[in-house]
């Protein structure tokens, strides 16, 4: 009997060690962003309001320090009209990323079998995490005691979701009185892996800036997609599953010091990971005007389209910002790589090019060029999941038929309890399962067929 499988091609799982937090509270062009966004005639109101409210709170709490701190947490707690407050958001939010790291698939799991809303439609969720390559830690700080960084900054946070997997596949889970216990390790878990819940396939975070030439981009490339080519959909599947789970993490498994204690052996990266996330909010540069780094993405774009290596790239004017870099996210700047020579490449636009205020320039680009180049789709996660939005989305798919080919489901999660009114993960997958302001068959496009051709499939067309 053929297996059903619903597909999150947008997802994430990291702890607080990962992310660079630093470089998002103290960079000043982050600020300057902010101020940019305020209209002009609300500027020039600032000051006086500004100075008018300081005063205000300044005497309330001089006066009654209490009644400004319950002021202050009334703020915080009031509930929307979801039953969610502030610091609802904050607190589900913090309380998930300080889950250690290797736990978060199997919590994930234990928490979706109590309230699954996918039983009876679906065998399996794929899980597509996708790394964020948060760069150099505090590098670029004036000052400060501790401006040090690891030489691969994104080894840790690599090793971490490798080995994540792994403990998912090779472990359950026991919650006792709010504590986490793994139960013993499953006897012949390669062979019972697929009676898990979850298949998982993540990407690998890369950016280019962050490797010195296009040499050592090619590297990384042959160290994890080395048997990535155009094969059949269902070989590629395989390899990888089969793959998945078998990684300690050790991301330093090709060392001379590991080969010495291992007689000789070294780690086989391959089939680690199902494609690349690039995320240009953070500096990465689609198509660079400096040379040097030119010659390293189109290094990437051309191994990606010969070994249709899936690559998904950061596209709403919201995210991890660590300044104005709009111009670098837009799909203006992807159309660059799409017309000079990388017009086959696999390419999704996450968030369907999400927008404050309401703007459609994004999203109108998006739909034109998933209409011109055949292997570009994009996805729609961590956008407002209620029923609004479905109309909207299928009111698109209406006016440009090519869309029922190229959009994703993605759920953004755990990055959307911030940001959003989940509060699990079954919210994502109920809001969208049971909307009934999506057709049914635009689901199932969304949500199997679409992301399986995107991650797996062979059946590519090709601009000659």
């Amino acid at each position: 009997m053929e297996t059903k499988r619903f597909y999150d091609t947008h997802m994430h799982v990291f702890d607080l060690s990962h992310p660079n937090l630093s470089a998002f509270i103290l960079k000043k062009d982050l600020i300057d962003s902010v101020i940019k966004s305020i209209k002009w005639w609300w500027r020039l109101l600032l000051v006086p309001v500004g100075a008018l409210v300081g005063v205000l709170v300044g005497a309330l709490g001089a006066v009654c320090p209490n009644k400004l701190r319950d002021m202050i947490w009334w703020f915080l707690t009031k509930k929307d009209n979801n039953g969610k407050s502030s610091m609802d958001k904050i607190s589900d939010t913090l309380s998930f990323f300080e889950i250690p790291h290797e736990y978060q698939f199997l919590v994930m799991d234990e928490l979706l079998a109590r309230n699954n809303p996918l039983n009876g439609l679906y065998d399996k969720i794929v899980l597509c995490p996708l790394i964020i390559d948060f760069g150099y830690k505090n590098l670029d700080r004036d000052g400060g005691n501790f401006n040090f960084s690891p030489k691969h900054p994104i080894a840790k946070q690599t090793g971490d979701l490798l080995y994540a997997i792994r403990t998912y596949y090779r472990f359950n889970l026991k919650i006792e009185n709010g504590k986490l216990n793994l139960d013993r390790e499953i006897p012949d878990w390669q062979t019972k892996k697929s009676e898990k819940q979850f298949e998982i396939y993540p990407f690998m975070g890369l950016d280019t800036r962050n490797y010195d030439e296009p040499k050592d981009i090619q590297k990384l490339l042959d160290k994890y997609f080395s048997k990535f080519s155009n094969e059949p959909a269902e070989e590629r599947r395989k390899r990888l599953f089969e793959k998945a789970g078998t990684l300690s993490g050790n991301m330093y498994g090709d060392s001379e010091d590991y080969k010495a204690k291992n007689n000789g052996d070294v780690i086989d990266y391959s089939d680690a990971f199902a494609g690349i996330k690039v995320y240009p909010q953070l500096g990465f540069d689609p198509y660079p005007n400096d040379q040097e780094e030119l010659k390293k993405v189109k290094c990437l774009y051309k191994t990606c389209i010969e070994k249709r290596i899936p690559i998904i790239t950061h596209c709403s004017d919201g995210g991890y910002k660590t300044g104005d870099n709009d111009g670098l996210t837009s799909p203006d700047k992807w159309e660059k790589v799409l017309t000079n020579g990388f017009h086959n490449l696999t390419l999704n636009f996450a968030h369907f090019g999400s927008q404050k205020d309401k703007k459609t320039k994004w999203r109108n680009k998006i739909i034109d060029l998933t209409r011109t180049y055949p292997n570009v789709y994009t996805d729609i996660s961590c956008n407002d999941m209620k029923p609004e939005y479905y109309s909207s989305l299928e009111k698109d798919i209406r006016n440009s038929a090519h869309l029922r080919e190229k959009v994703l489901f993605g759920s953004d999660f755990s990055i959307n309890l911030l940001v959003t009114d989940t509060k699990q993960y079954s919210d994502n997958l109920r809001n969208f399962i049971e909307s009934k302001n999506l057709s049914s068959s635009y689901k199932t496009d969304l949500c199997e067929v679409n992301p399986e051709v995107f991650l797996f499939g062979n059946t590519i067309k090709k601009i000659e």
